[in-house]
């Protein structure tokens, strides 16, 4: 068995809600972990240090505090080209829409991204996983989405499968997202080809099947066929929804029963209360909502809903090309009302929560001890020090794969 052993800890946030109030912070703490598993998470002056193997790998987190592993939940971590002159443009008045509408966007990447081989996209992705790593991110959800040609968005699942081989970098989820550009072709018989034929052999390669329900992109209709033909192969719904305005995504989720439902920046009250009572969780994209100037994304408004709220980057080439984490929690405290242990919940637990998964996002005996040691005593830098470096060491299935100098 392998041992891992994180002493001197300052604070230990455990994200376990059995812990009392968010984070459920432990003070003078340690992290045990046996085989990759949490086996103590508590205050060191409850570990019994003889039961510890004289071989244990025994980390010093030198009083800084421990958190748990990042959950990013919706990436677009695998494309080709780049899209920074758009970024550009819209600094200078152009909109996202004008700009698509000439070519660009989605369509833009779509065209570089489409030719590339597996390795080509593993390449490309492999440097931003890595950049995630560093942020403190121990599992990503990547999408599909690029291809608009069942061979290219099968390309890209499985570039981003190889990456999750490498027990060197985050876990890896992923998720078929066949409509999200919009086709040239015939736009029916598109869809009819994803229904008849794209599920069923992303099944084998995908957790979740996802589609982009808003305003210029897909209709509710075209997306409810999509997630039905998924579900008949085992794929869980996710759906992009009401990010450019309310399309009726966050409904059709709902009545989906999604796993999750992301953006919403343009949702209603009651479209977040039916996500709520349908057990949908609400995944707000901060560094998108910034980026694209639209309104604030309903951290706040989702948790008064009764909905559990995750965080992630959306790294993509167009909108929010991001892969840091704590950068996003930041943002969710400063625009999206959410109070600092929320946002840290929402990025750990939270992330775990919009992906399905129960063995990881809090620490305690019995989950997957993925963990961060920040490089200061508080957690409260993961969002108080806005895109700062506030990661020391990170830990994924109780080995460090990433430490700062």
């Amino acid at each position: 068995m392998s041992t891992m052993l994180v002493r001197h800890i300052g604070q230990l946030c455990t994200c376990d809600p059995s812990r009392g109030p968010a984070p459920g912070v432990v003070d003078d703490a340690a992290l045990l972990a046996v085989d990759g598993v949490v086996a103590f998470a508590g205050a060191e002056a409850d570990l019994d240090a003889g039961s510890i193997p004289t071989d244990a790998t025994v980390l010093d987190a030198h009083a800084n505090a421990v958190v748990p592993g990042f959950v990013d939940a919706h990436t677009h971590a695998v494309w080709l080209g780049d899209r920074a002159g758009e970024y550009a443009e819209r600094s200078m008045g152009r909109t996202y829409e004008e700009i698509a509408a000439g070519g660009g966007g989605i369509a833009a990447t779509v065209r570089a991204t489409a030719a590339g081989s597996i390795d080509d996209l593993a390449a490309a992705a492999a440097e931003r996983v890595r950049s995630m790593r560093a942020h403190g991110t121990t599992t990503v959800e990547i999408k599909s989405g690029y291809g608009l040609d069942h061979a290219a968005e099968i390309r890209q699942l499985e570039a981003a499968r190889s990456l999750g081989h490498d027990p060197a970098l985050p876990d890896v989820v992923t998720t078929y997202l066949p409509l999200h550009a919009v086709p040239e072709r015939d736009r029916d018989e598109y869809i009819e080809h994803v229904c008849a034929h794209g599920v069923a052999d992303a099944a084998g390669r995908a957790a979740f099947v996802d589609a982009y329900c808003d305003v210029g992109a897909y209709t509710v209709d075209e997306c409810r066929r999509v997630l039905n033909a998924g579900r008949d192969v085992g794929l869980r719904a996710k759906l992009h929804a009401d990010q450019h305005g309310r399309s009726g995504g966050a409904l059709l989720a709902a009545e989906c029963e999604a796993v999750s439902a992301d953006h919403l920046d343009y949702s209603s009250d009651d479209d977040l209360r039916a996500l709520a009572d349908a057990a949908v969780v609400g995944v707000i994209i901060p560094g998108a909502s910034l980026v694209l100037g639209g309104p604030p994304p309903p951290g706040r408004r989702l948790l008064e809903a009764g909905c559990r709220v995750a965080i992630a980057t959306d790294c993509n080439p167009g909108t929010c090309y991001s892969e840091s984490m704590p950068l996003m929690v930041s943002l969710a405290v400063a625009t999206a009302g959410l109070s600092a242990a929320h946002a840290l919940v929402a990025a750990t637990a939270g992330g775990a929560a919009a992906l399905g998964l129960r063995d990881r996002g809090v620490l305690r005996p019995g989950m997957r001890c993925d963990a961060v040691i920040l490089g200061s005593p508080s957690w409260l830098d993961v969002a108080y020090h806005l895109g700062g470096d506030v990661v020391r060491s990170v830990i994924r299935a109780g080995k460090v794969i990433a430490e700062t100098v």
